[in-house]
């Protein structure tokens, strides 16, 4: 499911291996065997062409091993800047060299998790609406001293819609608190269910055929009945008994504690992520921008020096595999830990610093599903900035076989209501077989293409060397490529270099391939034609890419 799954490897055991198995994405079908980005047949074009501009790719999301002795060459300088414990650029950012980490304080502490967003909304909305529960139409209650008691609806009925329709299903620690406060309507109901039968079937010893009475399909819905008595019900399978009287003692009674008990355990584990401490900022607040530090080399650079690797890593050195285009220059512009979900300010300020400071192409983390409408707005208006400057950006979907026109992921070329954005590119992983990776999200419109993104070896921490596989490093290909057609072609905008991309893949129209989908909630598979699964159709190609700019600039 993560952006990256990787695997250390000697890199002396690689030597003996083919190119074909290692950086693939540099390869072709029909000199080498295997569907990759046919990078070495756009230099064979190339030979002889001046490269015109070294290309700025900002990686935004999480550290970078920038002393990696195959990515040296390829690493950004701010040239504004000197490593003097001063702010020499006047940008607000003391020594922002090769980039900067969002999730720093000033003492060089960083931050190594990240809570979900669903769990930052939820506690910011939690003292509104944490403990509203719905009855029957227009009803609404709290517990107040252990008791159901009625009260006003919300002041603000479409904020609490977005709260309990979008925020608390994305939040582990909001589903444990409405547990918890609905536990009480459990033993509530509990006692009334029990009257009832009490009086239905007097003496008689009461067993889950009984219970079942007491649900009446005719009658009006009642929310919270309905809810308890399927809890109840739940009961008498988690014990396996058919002993109502043994699914109160040991389900019922104690269901209020025990809630308590997991939401408070949940809250201890993922409530917190010492933002406060750590960095010191207002989260809400896009003016409150100056924070952060320019730590780089964090405990999950991993993922960022194995992208910086395809992008830039040193082409023919014996070290790694052949980035791209190793005369690019790497930005690092840290946002992600090693858990959790990026902060919407964090990232829009990033593509606004990457943009700045004229980088041509952005790679930002993976999409998500949650975006609050005010933060989510900061990130469209920092895209629609990057549109106006000519810059592309390229998003990574998640491996959760999700179709995107039935579930909106963000950020997406549609998100601001406004026309539509031309430089966001969404991409996905392909394997060395030209076939999609089966758990990817896909989506005919909502997908661009797919690229080389498994099974990649690439440059890790501590001039180590890695095969990984993810979204992340299809992202890094399709950024290495567009970085090639900006360095040989400097002229194109963002714009530009997206229509190139996406109608001059290694066309897979027609062909069936296997694709993991969610059926009911759960995972299955299917065939599908690939152009069902993604705008063009096809992988990325940085030779027939590179033969459409020449073609466009002359």
């Amino acid at each position: 499911m993560g952006i990256l799954n990787a695997q250390l490897v000697n890199q002396d055991d690689q030597t003996a291996k083919k190119q074909s198995d290692l950086d693939w994405y540099n390869c072709s079908f029909d000199k080498d065997g295997v569907y990759g980005a046919e990078v070495n047949k756009a230099y064979e074009f190339l030979k002889g062409k001046k490269v015109k501009k070294r290309p700025v790719v900002a990686l935004i999301g999480t550290g970078l091993d920038v002393e990696h002795e195959d990515l040296k060459q390829a690493i950004w300088f701010n040239k504004k800047e000197k490593a003097n414990g001063k702010d020499d650029d006047k940008n607000g950012l003391v020594d922002d060299i090769n980039g900067w980490n969002f999730l720093g304080g000033k003492d060089g502490q960083v931050m190594e998790k990240l809570m979900q967003e669903g769990d930052r909304e939820f506690l910011r909305l939690k003292e509104k609406y944490g403990d509203y529960l719905q009855g029957r139409e227009g009803e609404y209650f709290k517990i107040i001293d252990g008791k159901r008691t009625k009260v006003a609806p919300p002041e603000n009925l479409a904020e609490y819609t977005y709260f309990m329709s979008h925020v608390v299903p994305e939040s582990e620690i909001g589903r444990y608190y409405l547990g918890s406060q609905a536990a009480y309507t459990y033993q509530e109901y509990g006692q009334i269910f029990k009257e009832e039968l009490e009086k239905k079937y007097p003496g008689k010893e009461l067993t889950a055929t009984e219970f079942a009475t007491c649900y009446d399909p005719k009658a009006p819905a009642d929310p919270l009945r309905d809810r308890a008595f399927t809890m109840i019900a739940m009961g008498f399978n988690i014990y396996k008994t058919p002993s109502l009287d043994f699914v109160y003692k040991n389900f019922v009674n104690k269901i209020v504690a025990e809630s308590q008990k997991d939401y408070e355990r949940t809250l201890k584990g993922y409530g917190s992520d010492g933002r406060a401490d750590i960095v010191g900022d207002d989260y809400m607040d896009i003016n409150d921008n100056k924070y952060g530090n320019n730590v780089l080399l964090t405990s999950e650079a991993g993922m960022g020096t194995m992208q910086a690797g395809v992008i830039g890593g040193k082409r023919d050195n014996d070290l790694g595999g052949n980035g791209i285009m190793d005369q690019a220059e790497i930005m690092c512009l840290r946002v992600s830990a090693s858990r959790g979900e990026p902060y919407m300010k964090d990232m829009a300020l990033a593509i606004r610093y990457a943009v700045d400071h004229k980088a041509d192409v952005i790679v930002l983390p993976q999409q998500n599903t949650l975006y609050p409408e005010g933060q989510g707005q900061w990130v469209a208006e920092a895209l629609r900035y990057a549109e106006s400057k000519g810059v592309l950006v390229i998003v990574p979907v998640w491996e959760l076989s999700r179709d995107l026109s039935k579930q909106t992921f963000f950020p997406n070329r549609w998100m601001d209501g406004e026309k539509e954005l031309t430089n966001l590119m969404v991409v996905a992983s392909s394997d060395k077989n030209g076939n999609p990776s089966l758990n990817s999200n896909y989506g005919a419109k909502e997908l661009d293409l797919f690229a080389p993104g498994m099974d990649i070896y690439s440059s890790y921490m501590g001039d180590t060397y890695q095969t990984g596989s993810g979204a992340g490093l299809s992202s890094a290909t399709v950024a290495g490529v567009a970085a090639l057609v900006k360095a040989y072609y400097p002229n194109l905008t963002g714009s530009q270099i997206r229509n190139i991309l996406l109608k001059t893949v290694t066309s897979r129209k027609g062909v069936e391939v296997e694709k993991g989908i969610i059926v009911n909630n759960k995972q299955t598979q299917d065939l599908f034609l690939f152009e069902d699964l993604c705008l063009s159709g096809g992988i990325l190609n940085a030779y027939q890419a590179i033969m459409a700019a020449d073609k466009l600039t002359k």
